[in-house]
């Protein structure tokens, strides 16, 4: 896995689902930033590389024949996770949080996504975090009808208490009557950066929360000299997963755009971590229109825009029933995303791959 994935939903959910069936779990990732304190003593930190001269160098370790099993997110640690299970005859499973098919590729080699896929196709368990992504890994893993596939989204099963909502809006510098739109994680044109700005500069009474990842500097410095800079509170650091999802409780309309036409990115469902996220704290989202989409229209916690003026549109429709909408929301979370019941899926599955 990626460093600052150890604690995302999915990867939680696996790891748990480890814990509670008896097995003890190392948690391999290249350098950097891993939070593993959360999941107790069971679980322990290891380093590895995702490339050809790390494999040369220590696939032959005796050390790997005390596994049980292997498991992998897309897409590099995959290529590692296949060669493993396949040397030591130890079963595997492969947690498609990312699909790098279509327009959304990658930058690895041909020989090395060859290797990524061969994991897939090893895997005895594939985990994809929406419906709708099914077919589509099939697809691009090129995986048999039979091949098992089951569903966990990205949440949390078990999400965080809301912060206090008025220290919150304090901290924030934002007053408590006003109403709020969130984004978080990935800022950029493709997230509906600009459909953003544009509700702010047309809405002189709405004010906005950034939580940016992958924003380089002169970006932030952009976004920090705004016209509408008195109204949007750009977070300086990086939260981690579950202070983000906290804070989300004191946004009023959150924001789930896609733009990028590359597969996944219109197949996003409840694989959408934000999406969630805003979902679980309470809050109605504006989605861009897909059909894996259509369910927040349904639970009516939601609406699903095409452009700049549908997305202002749907401010001013969201704030003119926003109690019944937050409402709407926690139910969509419980009824729809339904994490509890697809947790419980995930073990019963994780135990049928791995036996005792």
């Amino acid at each position: 896995m990626t460093p600052e994935l150890s604690c995302s939903p999915p990867n939680e959910a696996l790891i748990s689902a480890y814990l509670e069936l008896g097995y003890a779990v190392d948690l391999y990732a290249p350098g950097g930033d891993r939070r593993i304190d959360d999941y107790g003593p069971g679980v322990s930190s290891r380093y590895v590389e995702y490339g050809r001269r790390w494999l040369l160098r220590n696939i032959w370790r005796s050390e790997w024949r005390r596994y049980a099993g292997f498991s992998g997110t897309s897409e590099d640690p995959l290529a590692v996770v296949g060669l493993l299970s396949a040397l030591y005859r130890r079963p595997s499973i492969a947690l498609a949080d990312e699909i790098k098919s279509g327009g959304y590729r990658g930058d690895r080699s041909e020989y090395w996504k060859r290797l990524c896929r061969f994991g897939m196709q090893r895997a005895r368990l594939t985990v994809v975090n929406e419906v709708a992504r099914i077919d589509l890994q099939r697809e691009y893993a090129g995986l048999p009808p039979h091949h098992p596939i089951i569903v966990y989204p990205g949440g949390y099963r078990e999400p965080p208490a809301p912060v206090d909502r008025s220290k919150q809006r304090k901290a924030w510098g934002i007053p408590d009557n006003v109403v709020v739109v969130g984004a978080s994680g990935g800022f950029n044109l493709s997230a509906g950066a600009d459909w953003i700005i544009e509700a702010l500069e047309a809405a002189p009474d709405l004010h906005a929360v950034l939580q940016p990842l992958g924003v380089d500097a002169l970006s932030r410095f952009l976004l920090c000299h705004l016209s509408v800079r008195d109204r949007v509170y750009v977070e300086q650091r990086r939260l981690d997963w579950r202070e983000a999802w906290a804070q989300a409780a004191a946004i009023d309309i959150g924001v789930a755009i896609y733009k990028n036409p590359a597969p996944q990115f219109q197949l996003m469902g409840t694989s959408s971590n934000r999406l969630c996220m805003f979902l679980a704290m309470g809050v109605p989202v504006i989605a861009s229109r897909q059909d894996s989409f259509r369910f927040l229209r349904e639970y009516d916690c939601g609406v699903l825009v095409d452009n700049s003026a549908g997305f202002s549109t749907a401010i001013a429709q969201i704030r003119s029933r926003l109690p019944e909408m937050k409402a709407n929301a926690v139910r969509c979370w419980r009824d729809y995303v339904a994490t509890p019941r697809r947790y419980h899926e995930l073990v019963t599955a994780v135990h049928a791959t791995l036996g005792k």
